[in-house]
């Protein structure tokens, strides 16, 4: 007797992105799963580009049933409580409209999820340009090394294992009904607050590269520093919101930059006592510009050496935008200027997903 496949919706967030849900969407299509047993819904943040055009285009060409709400105040959190609130599905997967999919990635989802018994799986995400430009391309190269992000997993994991979160999970749809829904205050790192929830209710998490997928980042300098700096904001946020989420990597850029900072104020006249105190400092800096140097050079060497002044660049002023958007947090912080009232945050399932 053939096993019955388990009823599957796939729940995105999606505010501006004409350039990408198509391709999104035409990925997830070819996701290797029935039709009949597959749902797609968006919860759109009111875009004003011409993504919901785009998503009608893609409706006409399928039989899989793609439905779109409104998301009115347009953050992710919001979009992704919304759309699990509409889903049938007794397996929900949060994907993400700045993504492209492998063929079969829905079917291999539901079948990692059954195998492993675990709460979440995921996979890790290879980083994209997201233009054909030289800056745009070493923007993704920076993205994808471990001294642009740091230990983060997804981003550089090669083998399956148990993880602390992954992007875009696979959920069974019980998870929402037991620890509740996204904390609509946490306009950035809601995946990795929700996880750190899941886990600490017993929940277990699963990283397979199989299950891997493709993320555009940014274009430009600018709008790759504009993204830092919101991070940067929303860390320091989150943090407080809730404190059991800080890891080193989320720490570490504040005290890049409260550092050059302190070596700016080195510039003007002090007395000469206070010089060996700033010593530590040079010298750590110093050591931060021979290692963007090394991995600069090493990248060029790999990709090519019109790649080599653009990492230059990158790579500080990518850290040094971070640490500056966390700084500026903890100071909204101090002044009490955060999202913290109650209403505000964890949603429960008002009711239980349709099966």
């Amino acid at each position: 007797m053939k096993e019955r496949l388990p009823f599957v919706s796939v729940v995105i967030p999606v505010r501006n992105e004409a350039r990408y849900i198509e391709a999104c969407l035409r990925s997830l299509l070819h996701g290797g799963y029935p039709a009949a047993r597959l749902e797609i819904i968006l919860a759109d943040g009111m875009s004003s580009d011409g993504t919901r055009e785009s998503i009608t285009r893609v409706m006409a060409e399928t039989a899989v049933p793609i439905r779109v709400i409104d998301n009115p105040r347009g953050t992710i959190p919001c979009a992704l409580n919304l759309a699990i609130a509409e889903a049938r599905g007794e397996i929900i997967i949060r994907a993400d409209a700045h993504a492209r999919y492998p063929p079969d990635y829905v079917a291999r989802c539901v079948r990692t999820l059954r195998r492993r018994g675990a709460d979440n799986v995921g996979g890790p995400v290879t980083t994209e340009p997201g233009a054909d430009t030289v800056m745009a391309r070493a923007i993704a190269l920076a993205l994808s090394h471990p001294f642009g992000v740091g230990n983060s997993a997804f981003r550089t994991a090669k083998t399956a294992r148990e993880a602390d979160t992954v992007p875009f999970g696979c959920f069974p749809a019980s998870v929402f009904r037991r620890i509740g829904l996204f904390d609509e205050r946490l306009w950035r790192n809601e995946d990795y607050e929700y996880n750190r929830r899941l886990r600490r209710a017993g929940g277990r998490i699963w990283m397979d590269p199989v299950l891997a997928s493709t993320y555009y980042s940014r274009a430009t300098l600018g709008a790759l520093l504009r993204q830092a700096w919101d991070n940067g904001v929303w860390n320091a946020f989150s943090h407080v919101l809730h404190p059991a989420i800080r890891t080193p990597r989320h720490v570490l850029p504040l005290f890049f930059t409260l550092g050059i900072c302190a070596l700016a104020a080195t510039a003007a006249p002090l007395p000469p006592w206070t010089l060996p105190l700033a010593l530590p400092l040079w010298l750590g800096y110093g050591a931060y510009a021979l290692l963007a140097l090394g991995v600069s050079a090493q990248l060029a060497r790999r990709h090519g050496w019109r790649f080599f002044p653009a990492l230059l660049a990158i790579f500080p002023l990518f850290h040094f935008t971070y640490g500056a958007g966390i700084t500026w947090g903890w100071l909204r912080v101090i002044a009490r200027r955060y999202p913290w009232r109650a209403e505000d945050g964890i949603r429960d399932m008002e009711k239980p997903a349709r099966s």
